[in-house]
């Protein structure tokens, strides 16, 4: 079945079927990605499996499409009283992430990285980052 969009114009272009291939595979991967709690790289290896060898020109950089799946992935919705959802305080390994918050103090970290710190003999502080709120003065990366 033919189906059109839009009538013919002056710029047209000879259909191209691996087009249709890629359309189905960003479908399938926002699916995925808006529905799991698979990694970034597994929802996109495990769409890359099944696609077509043909049509294996037609994708776009794996950046991109990698991209496309963290755009799809649902906000966290907060679930405690300080406004962070219990699945933002801990790392994937199950480790405290969140270690300590007061009214203008919160450190994100695990015990590893604040005894890495400890030992370290320099330490690197960058005030007001693009992706940091007003409230906070410095952020220690």
């Amino acid at each position: 079945m033919d189906i059109f969009l839009s009538q013919p114009t002056d710029h047209n272009h000879v259909p191209n079927p691996e087009c249709i291939a890629v359309i189905e595979l960003n479908n399938q991967i926002k699916a995925q990605a808006a529905t799991s709690d698979e990694s970034t790289s597994s929802i996109l290896h495990s769409a890359l499996r099944t696609f077509p060898l043909n049509a294996a020109s037609e994708l776009p950089r794996t950046e991109i499409i990698m991209q496309t799946i963290c755009r799809q992935r649902q906000t966290p919705a907060a679930t405690s009283t300080d406004g962070l959802s219990d699945d933002l305080k801990k790392t994937y390994r199950a480790e405290d992430f969140l270690l300590h918050e007061e009214a203008d103090v919160i450190i994100f970290s695990t015990k590893a990285n604040l005894s890495a710190l400890k030992h370290s003999k320099h330490w690197l502080l960058m005030e007001h980052l693009k992706y940091v709120t007003n409230q906070f003065s410095f952020t220690i990366n």
